[in-house]
């Protein structure tokens, strides 16, 4: 069985070199060390483990923190010198799964990323099986379905992963660039046509002719879901 892979965001060698040498019997462990990398790593292939450092050049911690929790919920441990719990918390509010406070003790460290692995295998096996309603939408795992009303849909896999990452968060606006690369797992780099053919299937089964429009293109920004299919709502 493949070992869960581990990326570290830190911008200090030795610290990447100590971690990788610690985790790397129990972990497949791989490091940027800057924010910007940090974030195209992460969605093009996302890893089962994020460990941010806070203190990041060109894009730092926060950032990463806020712009990889718009389209991916892959657990990250945060680690800090700040002491400052008001800090912490917000943080934690901004999607943080976990923190540890520097100088950390390495098996606490190792113990932390166990329980999050477990928590995320748990979650998984759960929404394996999960039904996703939002207004008249329901969505569903187990048959790979979408249900408008009474009428049932089946979904292809891309088209599952979009509808579900937009009614996971309804109203909220992607950027077509993040969507395809939360979906995909690629850069969007020519994959607009890609997209385009999955966003119209996605329309035609849930979109209603002269009625509610749940899936919502807006001119230059992106792509959103509408739970009640109204502009604007």
């Amino acid at each position: 069985m493949s070992k869960p892979r581990i990326l570290v965001v830190e911008d200090n060698q030795s610290l990447d070199d100590l971690l990788v040498e610690t985790l790397q019997d129990e972990f497949a462990v791989t490091y940027v060390q800057d924010g910007a990398t940090g974030i195209s790593r992460i969605l093009a292939d996302p890893p089962d483990l994020v460990i941010l450092d806070l203190m990041l050049p060109i894009v730092n911690g926060e950032s990463v923190l806020k712009t990889v929790r718009k389209t991916s919920q892959v657990p990250i441990l945060v680690l800090t010198a700040v002491q400052d719990k008001g800090k912490v918390v917000a943080l934690l509010e901004a999607g943080a799964n976990d923190y540890l406070t520097k100088p950390f003790d390495l098996d606490e460290l190792a113990a932390r990323i166990r329980v999050q692995l477990r928590n995320q295998t748990a979650a998984g096996t759960a929404d394996q099986h999960a039904a996703l309603t939002v207004g008249n939408i329901t969505l569903n795992a187990a048959a790979f379905t979408v249900q408008v009303g009474d009428q049932s849909f089946p979904l292809a896999k891309k088209e599952y992963a979009i509808l579900q990452l937009l009614m996971g968060h309804p109203h909220q606006v992607f950027p077509k660039a993040d969507l395809y690369t939360a979906v995909w797992h690629e850069p969007y780099i020519g994959g607009e046509n890609t997209l385009a053919v999955h966003l119209s299937n996605l329309r035609k089964k849930i979109n209603q002719p002269d009625g509610p429009q749940y899936i919502q293109s807006l001119w230059g920004l992106g792509v959103r879901f509408a739970p009640t299919g109204e502009a604007g709502q």
